[in-house]
């Protein structure tokens, strides 16, 4: 059995939460490069290659630029830009400490040159494709301008001609570098645009399996996933829980009458009404044309019948269209679920009493009667709560349409 762990508090304190937290774990992966850059230069002082001084100087300097960067991202300072990291900046910044130690190493200086390299490579990796280049070109000429200034110092062993050597080695390697970073950046934008497209792709094509587009309610499929899925909470739990069969009393004729237009509003405003009037828990969805069905976990029949008449109360009172002068009601018909009964036929006892509403004059709500119990069922308990009005149930018959 894997046992989770919760993250230490230091930890978090470091890093942040949230996107803060991205941020700095790149910017963590940036100091790393900076601690194995600095155990170079201690070696290379140990071995007196460089001057301590140098090393020093080199050191403070690098610890204050991760130090200032690193403030500013896990702040949250940083998040007011495209990119929260300060890639760009801190990219720039750390090739000018490393134009320093070329020019403060001596004989060595040329080993700096991997590292202006190195610097692009790591940004290219935040920086958008033309941000690389310049990046790449920001290398360039830091470092140009550091050799013709060394041969104009007269710099010991750095001849006119050791210097173009180093202008052209570094030149068209940085801007090569450059190019081939442009490419890779350009390249992993273009991924990262298509993964975002992917991504509202799955997620419109979610809501059309779902989602019944006109009411923005769930569609028939999807209720049905949800009313198995309590269904399997309920044969664990033994809680109560109804359905609800919803019409829209004389729908057609508004239709014929006002339009189809006015149809599809009125079914608009019912679902966003209804909506409004029902629990969190509460699932309500499109079951096909102008019915719904609604479904209540929790509560036994009485509860529920308390609640579908609240809700046809509402619908009778509000005005539909844009000039208020139309008015609808619903019919409904609520069953509780039986234990060891199956969906189809609990679904279909709330049909037919939906049927008896309608026949006996529409705008009421009918409790269809609890069927004989399946043998080995367990009874589901009966949860005791506050009566509302009496609730007319429905006796059926095995030959009720």
């Amino acid at each position: 059995m894997t046992t989770l762990r919760s993250t230490p508090p230091w930890v978090t304190w470091i890093t942040g939460t949230g996107p803060v937290r991205r941020h700095v774990m790149f910017c963590l992966g940036a100091g790393l490069i900076y601690a194995l850059t600095a155990a170079i230069m201690a070696h290379s002082t140990w071995l007196g290659l460089i001057g301590a001084g140098v090393f020093w100087l080199l050191l403070g300097c690098m610890a204050t630029t991760f130090a200032l960067f690193f403030a500013l991202v896990r702040s949250g300072w940083s998040q007011r830009f495209e990119d929260p990291v300060l890639a760009m900046p801190h990219g720039m910044v750390s090739i000018l400490i490393i134009v320093l130690a070329y020019v403060l190493i001596g004989e060595y200086r040329g080993d700096t040159i991997i590292l202006l390299a190195q610097a692009v490579a790591v940004a290219m990796f935040r920086l958008r494709p033309r941000q690389c280049l310049i990046l790449g070109g920001w290398a360039a000429l830091c470092v140009s301008l550091a050799q013709f200034g060394l041969v104009w110092a007269g710099e010991p062993g750095f001849s006119l001609q050791r210097g173009l050597t180093h202008f052209t080695v570094s030149t068209v390697s940085l801007m090569a570098l450059a190019v081939v970073a442009m490419w890779i950046s350009a390249m992993r934008v273009r991924i990262s645009r298509q993964s975002d497209e992917l991504r509202q792709t799955l997620v419109q094509a979610q809501a059309l399996a779902t989602t019944d587009m006109l009411t923005g309610l769930l569609n028939r499929r999807a209720m049905t996933d949800q009313l198995e899925s309590e269904l399997a909470r309920v044969s664990r739990s033994g809680t109560p829980v109804c359905v609800a069969l919803i019409d829209i009393d004389h729908f057609k004729k508004v239709n014929d009458h006002y339009g189809h237009r006015m149809g599809d509003e009125v079914l608009r405003a019912f679902a966003s009404l209804a909506q409004g009037d029902l629990r969190q828990v509460d699932q309500l969805g499109r079951w096909g044309g102008e019915e719904f069905l609604l479904m209540m976990p929790h509560v036994d029949a009485s509860q529920a019948w308390v609640a579908v008449e609240r809700l046809r109360n509402r619908i009778a009172a509000h005005p539909m269209g844009d000039s208020g002068n139309l008015t609808v009601t619903i019919s409904a018909g609520l069953a509780q679920f039986s234990p060891g009964e199956s969906l189809d036929r609990w679904i279909e006892r709330a049909d037919q009493v939906l049927y008896q509403a309608k026949q006996s004059g529409r705008n009421r709500c009918l409790i269809a009667e609890a069927p004989p119990p399946v043998p080995g069922a367990s009874p589901v308990p009966v949860q005791a709560v506050a009566r509302g009005p009496a609730a007319p149930v429905v006796r059926l018959h095995p030959s009720s349409p």
